[in-house]
């Protein structure tokens, strides 16, 4: 208006700002994630509830996709499952990645395999043991001081203790009882064994024993003759397995499948049996004591119950047996009456309540200063030392705010697992992932993703599959199974929430517009769906947009690569800057409809496509008081 003072605009200004905010219900804070516990009708605005999947909440409090998965190695045709997996350092803290699986119908053609990177970048992931009947391994790292090699012992139940030290090479040359590397390492540095009995290496499935050259690049006395294999042909150590039946200080009959490792001493179980052995220090083949036992001697415990999984946790061995049962094994040095020193093992129970046993071996690990599990009950658990109980670890539910998921879920073959402030849960026989923001400490809304086991290859989050024998990288890219010559399939992400009733439950209320506001690629079509009472057992009505539409969203020049920002501690992708402009276009969104007289509504909205991305800040109705009677509401 001519004239008017700059304050008087301004004054206008917030007016009008005020009133239009009146005239739309934000919802703008989604700080409780996903839930799954209350009466949706119950919740407060802006919580996603059963129906939503694959979005996911951000450090700039948006909701958005998950990104996807790609291939991590080649595509396989067999249709069996991952079921054991393993990460650890070398001698030289080189990472070795281990995967167990593939064991179909057959009963005798399971795998147990490495992660192989060539010098091309190029991952394979290559056989180490081939024929197996059961591949449900577990496994533990060892240091063997007599080699000066960290290396990766692994047990099934089959009645043998296997190691792996993870040395592997590649053939520069060979003669006929020579072979010679490449680079300028030794064999040696590259951690293959000196010249302990029964070392072996393998090439393309064949097996060559060798008498010296360690401390070279060229092993020599080689047998049988290696001049077959190819110049840049893969070398690795080969497995060594000790049998139970010749260790002298265990039980024949004795078939351990549980193993981990404190102080390097060595902790074997067994799933149908309630006796933990623990092994010498230093010597996983011994597990013999004196009498009175000195310390770093071998020991036996007999427990309550069956062994069911074992973790380290500061410096004790949490041992959780039975359907109820967790212990704390600990050593404490102590001086008899006549003033012997010996040193006693001890298994504490801990308090604990029905069920509270850790469904698995692997539905068990730990993060920080906590133990994580799955337990029988069913719920999900950290277990450690809590501010107001220092003295005695506390088992705490984490997962009471879904707990009518949890209810329902089948958690065979399931695993958990730590990473970056996420607490993820692989629920295969579900086909999904479950996630914890230990951030929020809230849930973020079921991931689709066909995941039985967890591992992480230079600090990013991967995952072995339970429908194929084949493993990924997890959030990359936004499409699912991604690799070379095929773009993946489509993710369906689905952001549904809680029903609103405005601030009245037996009132009926009016809408005729609705209102979103986020990021949007132009190849994204963006659906919004308003819920008319529960289960839309009175209407629901559906509206799009799409990406490229410039009447709602603000295009202007190339759009920015989605996942320059991390997810929670998280990282999405791409490069680590957080702009603006690494974000796909802004847009508003004003839909308009006819009126339908409610209660209660739930708004939604969908994604479905490759590639294609959406991130969600702020969502309502404009919703009021309608002048209707609530009479035959239904009809």
């Amino acid at each position: 208006m001519a004239g008017q003072s700059a304050s008087g605009q301004f004054g206008q200004q917030r007016k009008l700002g005020a009133a239009k905010q009146r005239e739309f219900s934000i919802v703008d804070s989604y700080k409780l994630t996903y839930r799954n516990r209350e009466d949706v009708t119950n919740l407060p605005p802006g919580v996603l509830i059963v129906g939503s999947q694959n979005v996911i909440s951000n450090v700039s409090e948006r909701i958005q996709i998950r990104q996807g998965y790609k291939l991590d190695g080649a595509t396989s045709g067999t249709a069996a499952a991952v079921l054991g997996s393993f990460d650890w350092l070398t001698r030289g803290n080189g990472e070795r990645h281990v995967r167990s699986g593939g064991l179909t119908s057959a009963g005798n053609d399971g795998k147990l395999q490495y992660r192989y990177v060539a010098s091309d970048g190029i991952v394979t992931w290559r056989d180490l043991q081939t024929g197996l009947s059961n591949v449900s391994f577990n496994f533990t790292t060892f240091w063997r001081t007599d080699e000066s090699l960290r290396v990766m012992l692994f047990v099934n139940g089959d009645g043998t203790i296997y190691e792996w030290n993870g040395a592997t090479a590649e053939i520069a040359s060979t003669t006929s009882n020579t072979i010679t590397k490449t680079g300028t390492t030794t064999f040696l540095d590259a951690g293959f064994y000196s010249l302990t009995s029964g070392s072996a290496i393998i090439i393309n499935g064949n097996k060559y024993s060798y008498s010296g050259g360690v401390n070279t690049t060229t092993l020599t006395g080689v047998s049988p003759n290696p001049t077959g294999e190819a110049n840049g042909s893969v070398i690795h150590q080969a497995v060594i397995g000790t049998a139970i039946v010749s260790v002298p200080s265990l039980p024949a009959s004795f078939a351990p499948n549980l193993i981990k490792v404190l102080n390097n001493q060595i902790f074997l179980g067994q799933t149908t049996s309630s006796v933990l052995w623990i092994s010498k220090v230093n010597d996983y083949k011994d597990y013999s004591s004196s009498t009175p036992r000195q310390t770093g001697e071998g020991a036996s415990l007999i427990l309550d119950a069956n062994l069911i999984g074992l973790d380290p946790q500061e410096n004790f061995m949490y041992v959780t047996a039975g359907q109820d049962l967790w212990y704390n094994v600990s050593f404490q040095l102590q001086t008899s009456t006549v003033g012997v020193s010996y040193e006693q093992v001890n298994a504490l129970p801990l308090k604990t309540g029905r069920r509270q046993a850790a469904f698995s071996q692997a539905a068990l690990s730990h993060m920080k200063n906590n133990i994580i599990v799955v337990t029988q009950e069913t719920t999900i658990d950290t277990f450690g030392r809590v501010e107001t109980s220092l003295a005695t670890p506390q088992q705490v539910n984490i997962s009471d705010s879904i707990k009518l998921d949890i209810d329902s879920y089948d958690f065979t073959d399931c695993s958990i697992a730590y990473h970056r402030m996420y607490i993820y849960v692989a629920v295969p026989r579900e086909g999904l992932v479950l996630m914890y923001s230990l951030t929020t400490k809230s849930w973020e809304a079921p991931q689709t993703l066909p995941i039985s086991r967890f591992y992480v290859v230079n600090g990013e989050l991967y995952g072995h599959s339970y429908s194929t024998f084949e493993s990924y990288q997890l959030f990359t890219g936004y499409a699912d199974r991604v690799y070379p010559g095929f773009d993946g399939f489509p993710i369906q992400a689905i952001w549904q929430f809680s029903y609103e009733n405005y601030g009245s439950r037996f009132t009926f209320k009016k809408a005729t517009k609705a209102y979103a506001e986020g990021y949007i690629s132009s190849n994204t079509t963006l659906n919004m769906t308003i819920t008319y009472e529960l289960d839309g057992c009175k209407t629901v009505k559906t509206f799009q947009m799409a990406g490229d539409d410039t009447q709602f969203v603000c295009v202007s020049g190339a759009e920015g690569s989605l996942g320059k920002e991390s997810l929670g501690k998280l990282k999405l992708g791409g490069d680590s800057v957080a702009s603006i402009n690494g974000l796909p276009p802004k847009f508003r969104w004003f839909p308009t409809f006819t009126n339908t007289d409610f209660f209660e509504c739930s708004v939604g909205f969908s994604v479905l496509g490759v590639d294609q991305r959406m991130e969600l800040i702020a969502f309502g109705l404009a919703a009021s008081g309608s002048s209707e009677i609530p009479v035959r509401h239904y009809d």
